[in-house]
């Protein structure tokens, strides 16, 4: 009996220690990710006349980024007070950072093929012109609203063994369960992973084999946005795997490893910044070249 007991505190202490922390987590990702995403929105806008389609794709990313964040207070107080919200907010709130976090994910899958072809088959992409690029960014946010809808079905609002309300995936079976978290697996992970892996190892391929092709500057932003939401969303999948394997499951994992997704979101912003900081030097260096070689010439 004694030992039951200790066992329950330890659960209880864990699950505590797992929310303290995942709050934490979420409350630094909503203090720098927000402001980090609306100055990345300005930032970005600054590169639209390029013509360019990745500075649109990031555009569309950032968005999906900052809907996703703006959320957080919610839950926030969610974990430590309960769900007190309502049964439609739960729904709701819970579908907007579905389909934020899937066209997050198609985005940054849609970066590799289009760096791919852009850098590679310069052509090719061209014939695609505006209207279908516009098209595709559409394409991202009505697939993702599609793919995210089964929140709108499992969302819930029940009392847990704490005895205070969730707003969590209600399944009625096992294989409900197994059906979601196989899409979100396969759509949040292993297709960006083959696309990661094919697109840009074929690009790195190319660009080291051929002297005409340069390394360009957006390419490299690229790989750093889709490393990064690999790096942070690798847990959450795992969690996935285990959750469909066995029937075991854990509100600190779920906890942990949610809000480590959260993270991504996050530093993309900062990743953009140190982007244009780069770009800002490269132009100085590139004028006070242009300036010298004048001199001399003069």
């Amino acid at each position: 009996m004694t030992m039951e007991y200790q066992n329950i505190s330890n659960s209880s202490l864990s699950a505590h220690t797992s929310m303290i922390a995942s709050s934490t987590v979420l409350g630094l990702c909503c203090a720098l990710g927000v402001p980090g995403n609306i100055a990345g929105l300005f930032m970005l806008t600054q590169h639209l006349k390029e013509g360019s389609f990745t500075p649109k794709l990031m555009l569309s990313l950032a968005v999906s980024d900052l809907l996703s964040l703006i959320s957080l207070p919610v839950w926030i107080y969610a974990l430590l007070n309960g769900w007190v919200f309502g049964h439609s907010l739960c729904k709701l709130i819970s579908y907007v950072v579905y389909w934020s976090l899937y066209s997050s994910v198609l985005s940054v899958t849609l970066l590799s093929v289009q760096r791919y072809l852009q850098v590679l088959y310069p052509q090719r992409w061209a014939k695609l012109g505006q209207k279908g690029q516009k098209g595709l960014i559409f394409g991202i946010w009505t697939s993702s609203g599609a793919l995210g809808s089964y929140a709108l079905y499992f969302r819930n609002v029940k009392k847990k063994k704490d005895r205070l309300l969730h707003c969590y995936q209600d399944y009625t079976n096992k294989q409900e369960q197994v059906a979601v978290l196989l899409v979100e697996t396969l759509v949040m992970f292993v297709v960006p992973l083959f696309s990661l892996l094919f697109f840009y190892l074929r690009l790195h391929q190319r660009i080291r084999q051929s002297a005409s092709i340069k390394s360009h500057r957006l390419t490299k932003l690229a790989v750093r946005v889709v490393m990064a939401f690999f790096i942070f969303s690798t847990p959450c999948m795992v969690n996935n795997l285990v959750l469909m394997a066995l029937s075991w499951e854990s509100d600190v994992s779920n906890n942990v490893t949610g809000a480590l997704f959260f993270i991504n979101s996050c530093v993309n912003p900062f990743l953009y910044a140190f982007s244009a900081r780069t770009l800002r030097c490269r132009r100085k260096q590139h004028s006070d070249e242009q300036q010298q070689h004048q001199n001399k010439t003069e």
